[in-house]
């Protein structure tokens, strides 16, 4: 097995977990009574609506610093480009 295919597999692994424990905090935790042992597992309810929220605004700003960086950069590459001829 190459290094690739594990590195995959894991990366499937801990999406799956992250994807049960969301759901299970989300969809399963509002029915458990409140003294219940699992709720020292999970964040407080309110973290199910910020924790998304700031992972997408983490990734937008991601996403767009790459974009820029892009034009950027093919900005310059025109420029050079122009002088060089």
């Amino acid at each position: 097995m190459t290094i690739d295919k594990l590195i995959g597999i894991q990366m499937i692994l801990v999406a799956a977990l992250v994807f049960i424990y969301y759901t299970t905090w989300v969809f399963v935790l509002p029915f458990v009574d409140e003294n219940s042992f699992l709720n020292k597992y999970f964040l407080p309810r309110d973290y199910a609506i910020k924790l998304p929220l700031l992972l997408l605004l983490i990734g937008g700003l991601g996403v767009s610093m790459f974009i820029a960086r892009v034009l950027i950069k093919s900005q310059e590459n025109k420029k050079s480009k122009k002088k060089s001829q």
